[in-house]
């Protein structure tokens, strides 16, 4: 408790004091396990545990490396798109040393989608792996606007056309002075997933990253005594953040190169792990993995976030993580956030203490000293109650769209971030989320939120996963369709399934039509939330306007 403190109360601190305080504060007391040994000179015969001392010397060499053998200056832009792992979160901490920026990218956009990043942020140096590569970018001339490739990931030479980071790193000094930088200087480049148009590149600060993960860190039960299970992407803000979270409390823990159910659930038994964060997708990708097999009893603490998690799931995870105790079974703790790239990571938490119940569907409330209000398209506040769009203010928002002043201007309002999600605020503060006000379903004059109706649908015993869109209607406007994936050896029909949404849900409210399709063919994005927007491109084309 007493280091964390150390942590939050230092004031002004950047990305290069953070690490400089891990080193100070934690050293070797703490760490993290990854997957393969790294196949680099200087780590040979290292094995795959890097303590938290060790994890700063890598990033002091890797900044070295940038600076004094690619040409990195300050302000610079570093794309990188490795897979999961050290090497990434590493180039992200070395980039923000130097005073540079980091561009981090999602190891699973593909060709088309890489280029506009790259392109729109101007970045020269790209870092990358070969299993990346190979299979998502395939050709360099794709980007004739980086200059110099690195290649992670591999022994010796690497291919023509490609800095080798095994060669470069030889030679280095695990010693670095970092650039003196200001808090509010921009430090990173985070691109939202595109859930509603082109992927947006919202510029971060020190103050934003470091400054809502000290406080959360604090907030929460976690400490260097804990074991977490790193498996959400660190190229997204949400599972950079949690990182950065985790360093503060000293956490020690286990980082997955994939996101797998099943071997999550393995890791958790074997590792004894006691923390796990991630998003309500992975919760339904392991809890329909059988986990009755598996030894949860360790968990001590579970988070989500980047969506709505279903109350029946949280429920299920904590009893199947539930352990014995001297008058009833103890559960983990469940701890729920609300936050988006803009954000920079958190700006509503519900902290999760036993002895603090709270209602279905609230998100948290505010973490001082972030401001939020629930108002119109005006920016004028709505009575508790009302739902409406959250607007939010404070350290942790974006200064605004990196090269788009257009999409600035539209989602800053003095100072006010206009999230773009309806949510309700009760006379307690406690905040409700709704839905996205893009996926809000207007039908006849109701207001259908999505999220509602999922909730619902997803009470049906064979459904698996769903998202509710709306579909053009010549009388109604629009009116909700409910895609859905069944439960493994379910032969539920679609009229069944519609029959059954006409009997339980409001007639405004229940889906017109449903289709049913494979789980692979859910379109999801980076935090595996679902992208309707390629969902209604999809069925539109399909169904056509109804009568």
């Amino acid at each position: 408790m007493f280091e964390k403190l150390r942590m939050s109360l230092r004031r002004n601190v950047t990305m290069a004091d953070h690490m400089e305080l891990l080193a100070e504060i934690y050293g070797d007391s703490s760490g993290f396990t990854v997957e393969e040994q790294l196949p680099y000179e200087i780590y040979r015969g290292h094995g795959t545990y890097f303590s938290y001392g060790e994890w700063v010397r890598f990033s002091n060499r890797f900044a070295n490396v940038l600076r004094d053998k690619l040409g990195v200056k300050k302000g610079d832009r570093v794309a990188i798109i490795p897979g999961n792992g050290i090497e990434a979160l590493t180039a992200i901490m070395a980039t923000m040393q130097l005073g540079a920026i980091a561009v981090p990218m999602n190891y699973m956009l593909r060709g088309r989608e890489i280029k506009h990043i790259v392109e729109d942020s101007g970045a020269k140096v790209l870092i990358t792996d070969p299993e990346v590569f190979n299979s998502n970018i395939q050709d360099t001339s794709l980007l004739p606007t980086v200059r110099k490739w690195v290649m992670a990931g591999v022994s010796g030479k690497a291919p023509d056309g490609f800095e080798s980071l095994d060669l470069l790193l030889e030679g280095t000094t695990d010693e670095f002075i970092a650039e003196k930088m200001d808090p509010d200087d921009v430090v990173g480049i985070f691109y939202t997933s595109g859930t509603t148009g082109f992927p947006k590149g919202a510029m971060v600060t020190s103050r934003g990253l470091v400054g809502a993960q000290r406080k959360a860190s604090v907030i929460l039960p976690m400490s260097k005594k804990d074991i977490g299970i790193f498996a959400l992407p660190i190229a997204h803000v949400f599972g950079f953040a949690i990182c950065v979270m985790a360093a503060c409390a000293g956490v020690s823990g286990y980082v997955m190169r994939h996101f797998d159910p099943v071997k999550c659930l393995e890791l958790i038994e074997e590792q004894k792990a006691t923390l796990f964060v991630g998003v309500p997708a992975m919760y339904a990708f392991m809890l329909a993995s059988n986990p009755e097999k598996y030894d949860l009893s360790s968990l001590r603490l579970i988070g989500s976030s980047a969506d709505a998690m279903p109350p029946d799931h949280i429920e299920r995870i904590r009893n199947l993580a539930a352990r014995p105790g001297l008058i009833r079974k103890r559960r983990p703790l469940f701890a729920e956030a609300y936050g988006m790239v803009e954000l920079t990571g958190l700006a509503t938490l519900k902290p999760a203490f036993s002895w603090l119940e709270w209602p279905p569907g609230c998100i948290g409330i505010p973490m001082p000293p972030i401001r939020a209000k629930v108002a119109d398209d005006n920016g004028v506040r709505l009575k508790r109650g009302e739902p409406g769009e959250l607007w939010v203010k404070g350290p942790g928002v974006t200064p605004g769209y990196w090269n788009n002043p257009e999409a600035t201007e539209n989602a800053l309002v003095n100072g006010w971030l206009r999230t773009g999600d309806m949510v309700r605020m009760d006379r307690l503060g406690r905040v409700f989320f709704v839905d996205r006000v893009k996926d809000v379903i207007k039908c006849g004059g109701y207001s259908v939120f999505s999220v509602e109706v999922e909730e619902e649908i997803l009470y049906h015993p064979d459904v698996q996963e769903v998202a509710v869109i709306g579909i053009p209607h010549r009388k109604m406007g629009h009116v909700p369709l409910a895609v859905v994936c069944l439960k493994e050896g379910s032969e539920l029909t679609e009229e069944e399934l519609a029959d059954w949404c006409r009997e339980n849900i409001a007639s405004y409210r229940a889906p017109r039509m449903v289709r049913i399709i494979p789980i692979e063919e859910m379109p999801y994005g980076m935090t595996l939330k679902i992208m309707k927007k390629d969902l209604r491109t999809r069925f539109a084309d399909e169904i056509g306007v109804l009568e």
